[in-house]
């Protein structure tokens, strides 16, 4: 099988232009003769190598679907010791809830924005759809009523699971953030004025599904699911046991829900393709990763 993202050139020269022109693009008959079946055992091509050809075009290639990021624009500012220990009950040693540190180290650059945030193991984005109910009419006798949309249904939540690590993002940047929600709501907040931008818990959430390009070439995002004003509503249950190491069992990945306000997806074809086909059949394959500074410490992040 050929390589996919070389097939697509051959797609956008060939297969593509032809399909504009009404023309099949393995043997040119007319669209209307696509399948040769209006000649009775005079197939025109094999439905089968029309398929598996068609597969081979990067637009039409099977992509990975472990491949996928999760990136949380930003975090509230509420997210501090003094402003949690202000809003729930702890000790006089004010030990509990002292998650400064925590945070400080959790949401910085290395662990959130190379390759999103490193800790997101799992996403369940929740169907889309619509309610419908028949038209009630009286006597209708045996005429069917015709059905009508009644209301969209509310985007349900975002599920995110996080991995659980020594420092656990779960329960030291996920849960006081709950917390604050549940003291604060999700008010629109004017954010010139710094004690009512203390109190936006509000953030976006960005979901990058990638695909492969070509060999040596970084993937690129084939789709993006935006989703906006968002902010985690539940921390799910966990389990402890000495049977075996949680790991096997699911135990070190934590469910957390998110409610947002509206989402957006994206295609790729935003991505300059065009321009990197054209480099790579001229020999110059372009590197598209992300530039990290060789003088960065990660020192000043902790």
């Amino acid at each position: 099988m050929n390589d996919p993202f070389t097939s697509f050139t051959r797609s956008i020269g060939g297969n593509f232009s032809k399909l504009v022109a009404g023309k099949n693009p393995l043997f040119a008959p007319s669209v209307a003769e696509l399948f040769g079946f209006n000649i009775p055992g005079v197939p025109l091509i094999s439905a089968r190598d029309y398929f598996l050809t068609q597969m081979e075009s990067w637009v039409t290639s099977i992509p990975l679907t472990t491949q996928w990021v999760v990136i949380i624009e930003k975090y509230p500012v509420c997210l501090t010791s003094s402003i949690i220990q202000g809003l729930e009950r702890t000790g006089a040693d004010r030990k509990a809830f002292d998650i400064d540190r925590a945070v400080k180290i959790l949401t910085s650059y290395p662990l959130q924005k190379i390759t999103g945030c490193i800790f997101a193991q799992g996403v369940n984005i929740d169907a889309e759809g619509v309610n419908t109910e028949f038209v009630n009419i009286d006597n209708s006798r045996g005429f069917i009523p015709a059905p009508i949309i009644s209301n969209r249904e509310y985007p349900k939540s975002l599920t995110i699971e996080f991995l659980e690590t020594n420092t656990s993002f779960v329960d030291f940047v996920i849960r006081p953030w709950v917390i604050a929600a549940s003291h604060y709501g999700l008010v629109t907040r004017n954010p010139s004025i710094k004690s009512e931008a203390a109190k936006d818990v509000k953030t976006n959430v960005t979901i990058m599904q990638f695909t492969r390009t070509f060999q040596g070439v970084s993937m690129i995002p084939r789709k993006i699911w935006q989703f906006y004003n968002c902010c985690p509503t539940q921390v799910g249950s966990r389990s402890m046991g000495y049977d075996r190491e949680g790991f096997t069992q699911g135990r070190n990945f934590m469910e957390t829900r998110w409610v947002f306000s509206h989402y957006t997806v994206e295609t790729n074809f935003y991505f300059p393709l065009l321009s990197i086909i054209n480099r790579i059949s001229d020999g110059k394959l372009p590197n598209i990763f992300p530039k990290i500074s060789k003088n960065l410490d990660v020192r000043a992040f902790l």
